[in-house]
């Protein structure tokens, strides 16, 4: 059984929709790549999936008792604490045995029998819960991601908040893993780390990301949204690039092909008072049928070309200063 089943998911903003009708499996092992234009809807349909946002048609299901952590683009503003508390809140149930031992921790670099007794005390019911592997993937995130385990989340930059969230998503170690975007704000070390972690994931990957680099390592299956529909392609990114611009040689050739005949039909429909009387009833109908088609057709957006160039000294002088000077306070 598939770990998420899609059936004819729909959602819209106004017109044309965002999503009309896909459909969608993931099965168990897969690290699926979500990619599309930007304004497309992938952050929308990976909040679909997680439940943060209901469409407008369809059905979802998903395998019993699925596991499910997110790393979504936005950072919440209701999390407090520490790094560890924000990390360890990923755990769930052990959470609150993860904060005692942190704090015993700390307690024991003072010293006194009384904090050894308390961390032996911790350090053994984490092993009885078999909560001690989770210690050890909360420390090892912390040290890999390069994160100050003490320091307040609240108090912490833009980057660093996301590189918290990434490490509450990944201690879980859930069996389905939604990452929107996961390399932002991440130097070249850390992405290192977390794409040698990502190839070794046990778990379920659908991740969404402009790192091309990450996506020809990780990716097993490429998904496109791609002007309300979801394409799926069965292979790696390199060779979807050469799939997709197929596709879309042939897209623009039938287009082509389409307005042509349809240009002709307008012409012929256009003729003068003789041609009308002979006109074919069932050619005009299959004409306003052209017609509706072809405004209906959503057309792929073009790109940017920016090209910058230099220009030839004029030799007349714009500006001329001396002895400019600026300061705040003294």
């Amino acid at each position: 059984m598939a770990l998420i089943n899609l059936r004819k998911i729909s959602l819209g903003f106004g017109s044309p929709r965002l999503l009309e009708a896909i459909d969608l499996q993931i099965e168990k092992g897969e690290r699926v790549c979500l990619v599309g234009r930007n304004g497309a809807g992938k952050s929308t349909l990976m909040r679909i999936i997680s439940g943060e946002v209901q469409p407008d048609g369809g059905e979802i299901s998903f395998a019993p008792g699925l596991k499910a952590a997110v790393l979504s683009q936005e950072i919440p503003k209701d999390l407090n604490g520490t790094v560890f508390d924000v990390i360890t809140g990923g755990l769930g149930d052990v959470h609150g045995l993860m904060n005692e031992y942190h704090a015993a921790v700390a307690a024991l670099e003072a010293g006194g029998e009384k904090a050894l007794a308390e961390f032996e005390r911790i350090h053994h019911e984490l092993e009885t819960k078999g909560a001690w592997l989770s210690t050890q993937r909360i420390e090892t995130v912390i040290s890999r991601l390069k994160l100050p385990a003490d320091a307040e989340f609240s108090e912490l930059s833009g980057g660093y908040k996301r590189r918290v969230l990434l490490g509450r998503a990944l201690v879980a170690e859930p069996d389905l893993l939604l990452l929107d975007e996961p390399t932002n704000h991440l130097d070249m070390e850390a992405i290192d780390w977390i794409e040698e972690f990502l190839l070794g994931y046990r778990g379920t990957l659908l991740f969404v990301t402009h790192d091309r680099m990450l996506m020809q390592r990780l990716a097993t299956r490429i998904i496109e949204l791609d002007r309300g529909r979801l394409l799926n392609w069965q292979c790696g990114y390199g060779e979807y690039l050469k799939r997709k611009e197929n596709l879309l040689n042939a897209e623009a050739q039938q287009n082509a092909l389409f307005d042509k005949k349809l240009s002709e039909e307008e012409a012929w429909v256009r003729q003068g008072v003789k041609a009308r009387r002979t006109r074919n009833e069932g050619r005009v109908r299959a004409l306003l049928e052209m017609r509706k088609e072809r405004s209906e057709r959503r057309e792929l957006e073009g790109g940017a070309r920016i090209r910058s160039q230099e220009t030839d000294i004029s030799g007349k002088l714009v500006i001329e200063a001396n002895g400019i000077g600026f300061s705040y306070g003294d």
